[in-house]
């Protein structure tokens, strides 16, 4: 990734590719071969509309460095001219548990693991192209050996939740938010079991049925599922969905209505070549029939 503090110059790097999804008919498959030599440099904290502008946005942390940047998105299927925008720094050792307005104030937030101490940090947004001058919250502790799924409001009571595996047991939990900048008084609620195995591409009403429901990707066979929620504190009695297959080898940004046709989009990295893609969504439980859409490389 280009940190020479503007995107756009990066944007217009287009390399070779070396390796492909290929969309025919609604399926997504595999080809090619990786291309060994590229390393991969940032983390996703999530896809949401951080400076509050409409356009969904991109939140990512370089590895390297440990700086935070904002890529601000236009609503389109293809790349942004919009620069990006550097909003924090020191964000190494520390892992994303999504973006959501967690304390109800009508901006983005940002919460994360503290990978040493266990700590689970709010970082309040204040809905702009730059650092928020806003003290960071401890709402919680002992979070080493859970793997984030994502933050909504699941449970739909207007707060929103911190869905979350326990990577020993692979329990799937519920944590209930209260809208605050603080410790949640709400008892956590198990919500699935045999989830290791699977890597999250996050949460999100991907059907627009009114319930959030959570997307991931089955390891072992590179297929893509749907889980359909209920907004409550407990198991869904709902089937899951196959919605795609041949989705190893790539990292999710996250879901959103990246292009704003009011469809949830799926937008994730190849780890082979760098390149960013959205997958744009139809609000069904199957297989989407549009076309992919490169949105950036050098990821």
């Amino acid at each position: 990734m280009d940190t020479t503090g503007s995107k756009s110059a990066a944007l217009r790097r287009i390399g070779a590719v070396g390796a492909a999804l290929a969309l025919a008919g609604g399926l997504i498959v595999a080809g090619g071969s990786p291309a060994a030599a590229y390393t991969p440099a940032m983390s996703f904290a999530g896809v949401a509309a951080y400076d509050r502008d409409r356009s969904q946005d991109i939140v990512a942390r370089d590895n390297r460095t440990g700086l935070l940047w904002l890529y601000p998105g236009q609503s389109t299927r293809g790349y942004s001219n919009q620069p990006r925008v550097q909003i924090g720094n020191g964000w190494g050792g520390l892992t994303f548990g999504g973006l959501a307005d967690y304390d109800r104030d009508g901006h983005r937030d940002i919460v994360v693991r503290d990978d040493t101490s266990g700590l689970l940090w709010l970082y309040p947004g204040q809905s702009k192209r730059g650092y928020s001058n806003q003290p960071r919250a401890q709402i919680g502790n002992h979070w080493k050996g859970f793997t984030f799924a994502g933050i909504a409001d699941f449970d739909r009571d207007g707060h929103q939740d911190i869905i979350t595996r326990d990577d020993s047991s692979g329990l799937l939990w519920l944590y209930p938010g209260e809208s605050k900048r603080g410790y949640s008084g709400q008892p956590r609620v198990q919500i699935g079991n045999g989830w290791n195995g699977y890597t999250f591409a996050g949460v999100a009403d991907y059907d627009r049925d009114g319930n959030q429901d959570i997307v991931a990707r089955q390891n072992a066979t590179g297929l893509l599922w749907l889980y359909p929620g209920e907004s409550k504190r407990g198991y869904s009695g709902q089937g899951r969905f196959q919605i795609g297959n041949g989705w190893n080898g790539h990292t999710f940004a996250g879901i959103a209505d990246y292009d704003r046709d009011g469809s949830q989009d799926i937008i994730v990295r190849n780890d082979a070549n760098g390149r960013l893609w959205l997958y744009p969504g139809q609000s069904t439980r199957r297989y989407s029939d549009q076309a992919r859409a490169e949105i950036g490389n050098g990821w």
